[in-house]
């Protein structure tokens, strides 16, 4: 049977326009040529290997002991985590009644990239644009790092060079700026690619932030490429900057994303320039708005106290985890069968991906439908301005996350 106008969660783009065929529990993506997309589904097909039934300390059990027995762990509990967060909008929404009902600290999986963007968020705004705007109205694209085009394959064909706009204008500069050589870039026509012989792309990033300021000067001593991306720049009607996080090193990130964010704000003053940040195919977009939509907060939080408390620092779920400050760790992940938790010394919940292999033996391994294959839900866009449905597509009987956090709740 072929399903057409599938969602693919595998990156932020949330590409909705995927032709999908399934064959019992095979799931295949029919355009071969989106790499990405196409692991997810090769991803989702359940074999004999596949965990279809619930476990306890590694043995097969029924789904109603495995709720009893995850209810008991959090009863026990002096300080649970429900983390990983991996997940569609009701799953979410499910770990955050969870987490305020036992008192946990609720993160995501890729919690400590997050922090830096948010911190800049709160201290000084941010002057960012969307997906639409950038493939309808941007005439000068400039992306920090060539890995970016990697992590979001599709990202050229439908935002930077799109078969047709609003506009009707498909013509304008695309520039990438690395400090690693690419060749196939370095040979693209339709790209402007500028090999920096700088330490990493916050130097580069640093430069032109330095371009911008007031305090700038022509005897500065500045890379020649980064000062002819900045005229480029200027000379722009629409600029879009363009990066992902995780790309930056996790010890000076925050002052890289603010570097970038002064950057936009001093260009801002005589011309349009804005950013485009690129992340959420871990589900953290989902997942922090959902954060957002029910304590006003974005993560962590912590209803330690019973009503939500928001503290990047205190409430850092890793660096918890790591200190041994918690004893039980609910981990919640249905998207890939890679995105496993780490071991730690604690006790644990899996509320997962039906091919996932866990490193240890988890206390409690409940599989899950994978939404946009099994389940029908929701996910967050990059750009965190819409939301897309994600389709059920294959029939079985594993339970979505939504009910199994859901029934967990229940039991206490």
């Amino acid at each position: 049977m072929q399903f057409k106008h599938i969602t693919c969660p595998q990156c932020g783009l949330l590409c909705d326009d995927l032709d999908v065929s399934v064959n019992d529990q095979d799931v295949t993506l029919d355009d071969n040529s989106h790499s990405v997309c196409k692991q997810f589904f090769v991803d989702a097909k359940l074999t004999d290997k596949s965990v279809l039934q619930p476990r306890i300390n590694g043995k097969p059990c029924t789904l109603n002991e495995a709720v009893a027995h995850a209810a008991k762990l959090h009863t026990t509990a002096k300080q649970s985590i429900i983390s990983g967060l991996i997940a569609d909008v009701q799953a979410c929404r499910s770990a955050f009644a969870l987490a305020e009902k036992t008192h946990s600290v609720i993160d995501h999986a890729n919690g400590q990239s997050m922090r830096a963007s948010t911190a800049i968020m709160q201290r000084y705004g941010e002057v960012r644009t969307t997906l639409a705007e950038a493939r309808n109205r941007a005439d000068c694209i400039v992306l920090f790092g060539a890995e970016i085009l990697t992590k979001f394959p599709r990202l050229r064909e439908r935002i930077l060079q799109p078969a047709e706009t609003i506009s009707g204008n498909t013509d304008r500069k695309i520039i990438i700026i690395d400090v690693v050589e690419n060749t196939d870039l370095a040979a693209d026509e339709e790209i402007e690619f500028f090999h920096l012989p700088l330490p990493n792309l916050e130097a580069a990033i640093q430069q032109l932030q330095y371009l911008a300021s007031p305090r700038a000067s022509a005897e500065t001593e500045i890379e020649p490429a980064i000062r002819a991306i900045h005229q480029q720049i200027s000379e722009s009607n629409y600029a879009v900057l363009t990066w992902t996080a995780s790309l930056f090193s996790k010890n000076t990130a925050e002052q890289t994303l603010q570097n970038l964010t002064f950057f936009i704000k001093e260009s801002m003053k005589t011309q349009r320039c804005v950013g485009l940040p690129l992340s959420g195919s871990r589900g953290e977009i989902t997942a922090n708005q959902v954060s957002t939509w029910q304590t006003g907060f974005p993560l962590p939080v912590a209803f330690s106290s019973g009503a939500p408390e928001h503290n990047p620092v205190i409430y850092n779920a890793e660096t918890m985890l790591t200190n041994s400050e918690a004893d039980l760790l609910t981990w919640i992940s249905t998207y890939s069968s890679d995105d496993t938790p780490k071991q730690y010394a604690t006790a644990n919940i899996v509320i997962g991906h039906p091919n996932m292999q866990c490193d240890q033996t988890v206390d409690v391994f409940i599989p899950v439908g994978i939404p946009g294959v099994d389940q029908r839900g929701l996910a967050c866009r990059t750009d965190a301005v819409a939301t897309l449905p994600l389709h059920s597509i294959r029939k079985n009987d594993l339970p979505s996350a939504d009910h199994v956090l859901n029934l967990i709740y229940q039991a206490l």
